[in-house]
This record gives C-alpha cells, sequence and structure tokens, in this order.
C-alpha cells in the first residue's frame, strides 16, 4: 500500500478552519441564565404517603365545610397556615 502526502488544499483549507476556531472561541459569548430563576413559579410535583386513617380524618374536616375544597386545596391550606404559625412563633 503506498503512501501520499496530503493534497496542498486541505492543508490550506485546516489553516482557515482553524482560524475559524481561533475566531468563534475569541469571540466569547454570554454566561448562560440559571434555568431555576424561570422554575421559580413553576409547581414541583411531590408524593406524599398518608396513612389511610389520616386520610379519612382529611376527608372527614373537609366534608364539615359548605364548600368542600378538594383535598389538594384542603392539604395546601393546611401547609401554608402551618407556615404562617411556623413564620410568626419564630
Amino acid at each position: 500500500m503506498a503512501l501520499r502526502r496530503k493534497p496542498a488544499a486541505e492543508a490550506k483549507n485546516s489553516t482557515v478552519a482553524e482560524r475559524q476556531v481561533e475566531a468563534l472561541i475569541d469571540k466569547g459569548g454570554s454566561v448562560s441564565q440559571d434555568r431555576e430563576k424561570g422554575q421559580e413559579t413553576k409547581p414541583q410535583l411531590i408524593q406524599l404517603r398518608l396513612p389511610r386513617t389520616l386520610v379519612r380524618r382529611i376527608d372527614a374536616a373537609r366534608s364539615r365545610r359548605l364548600v368542600a375544597p378538594s383535598r389538594h386545596a384542603w392539604l395546601l391550606e393546611a401547609l401554608l397556615e402551618k407556615l404562617d404559625n411556623e413564620d410568626t412563633t419564630t
């Protein structure tokens, strides 16, 4: 198998390509934005495991209201009340 040198045109093109790469690197760019900033208001899904007796107690408390909120709404309200109480005691 015979070996031969690269044609001169390829060497010239690689130099141009190297210059283009260097120009791109020298150009720089902006710092990437923090992805979390835009997702502050996006709800984060969590999984909650509760004993059935507790779920029954929650459902009983919900049903005593004139307009029963969903279980999700009731739990969210309870969590916010708890956080408010924690914030005022500390």
